[in-house]
């Protein structure tokens, strides 16, 4: 057994991230990560009764190459018996139409197919469902530093979870990483030990990404002029960032059924829109808790991102003290409104 599929099947065990008879939904790009767990969940798969069910997303990105490796990428799982859902999606085109960067269309179109494929899973099977994708532990490490440059908050500092709840038109599915502790290096000899000669992305080696530029120049700067740990040393923070993370959600979560009202003084009860809490225990928390409850009260009725701290900080003034009706807009239509001591959430 190679040094990845070791710390693979410990990783899985460590963190309960499958369960006999799961269903399994793997991204499968055809590169050295994911061919590397793909192999190691199919020799899994018998003693722990998974069914494998592997995706490959042709982003045109690389016109030529692309067909290439989703050729590879077929030629593999038919090897193996199991049957390959490809996808086609012209990602430049989706960013043009869209406004985003192709970067983050190629995430959309990869989760959108991987939700695809586990929808069908789920309804011809009945059975559990997560989806597995390939990040490594330098991916991990190249994460924080890339948030700790973009100033990131402390929950940041914790990186890539190795599991997580990620959902689309309602329906979630738990998203697992089972490689996030192997080491770039043990992944390359593991593919190498069973001579699985994956296919190599060319784009990985040009600095055109931000991601490109800390991998391939910042992390190898550091560990020559600084420090030639840095990369195990940025993981161990994520490590101690991530149990941190926990606890104060964890103690927010108390805080806010502490705190919540359900219904109004007539025993109305507040729509699906609105969170309400009450003022002076909401003003009388931490400032670190404070903030994580507005947050997971925006969270509750669709506000998830583009919180700024400074939206956040406006809040904590008219949460503070008592006074008439005061407002606070947040983005996408949402907002924070003090009043009667009380604090709405509301979507507007």
């Amino acid at each position: 057994m190679t040094k990845a599929e070791n710390q693979i099947r410990r990783t899985i065990s460590e963190h309960n991230l499958i369960s006999k008879s799961d269903h399994i939904v793997i991204g499968l790009s055809g590169g050295p990560d994911s061919v590397c767990l793909f192999d190691v969940l199919c020799r899994m798969a018998e003693e722990m009764e998974l069914t494998i069910h592997p995706v490959h997303l042709n982003h045109k990105f690389r016109p030529g190459a692309a067909e290439k490796d989703q050729a590879f990428v077929e030629n593999l799982c038919e090897s193996r018996g199991i049957e390959c859902s490809s996808f086609v999606v012209d990602c430049n085109a989706l960013a043009e139409e869209t406004g985003m960067t192709s970067e983050e269309a190629g995430r959309m179109a990869r989760y959108d197919a991987f939700y695809k494929v586990a929808e069908k899973v789920e309804a011809g099977f009945a059975a559990d469902v997560k989806i597995a994708v390939a990040q490594n532990a330098n991916d991990q490490a190249e994460t924080i530093l890339f948030r700790i440059l973009r100033g990131t908050g402390t929950d940041g500092l914790a990186g890539i979870a190795y599991e997580r709840e990620e959902s689309r038109d309602g329906k979630a599915f738990k998203v697992i990483r089972p490689l996030l502790d192997v080491w770039r290096e043990d992944v390359e000899e593991h593919c190498l030990e069973y001579g699985l000669e994956p296919v190599r992305d060319h784009t990985n080696e040009e600095e055109i990404y931000s991601r490109n530029k800390i991998r391939l120049d910042l992390i190898p700067y550091i560990e020559e002029k600084y420090n030639s740990n840095l990369k195990e040393g940025l993981v161990r923070l994520g490590h101690i960032a991530a149990s941190d993370k926990d606890y104060f959600w964890t103690e927010t979560c108390r805080v806010m059924d502490e705190i919540r009202l359900l219904a109004d003084t007539a025993g109305n009860a507040f729509g699906e829109n609105t969170v309400v809490l009450k003022r002076e225990e909401l003003a009388e928390c931490h400032e670190a808790i404070r903030h994580r409850v507005m947050l997971k009260a925006f969270g509750e009725i669709g506000l998830s991102r583009d919180i700024t701290a400074e939206r956040l900080e406006a809040a904590d003034a008219i949460i503070g003290k008592k006074q008439g009706e005061k407002t606070v807009e947040f983005p996408h239509g949402y907002r924070l409104t003090v009043a009667r001591g009380r604090v709405f959430f509301e979507k507007c």
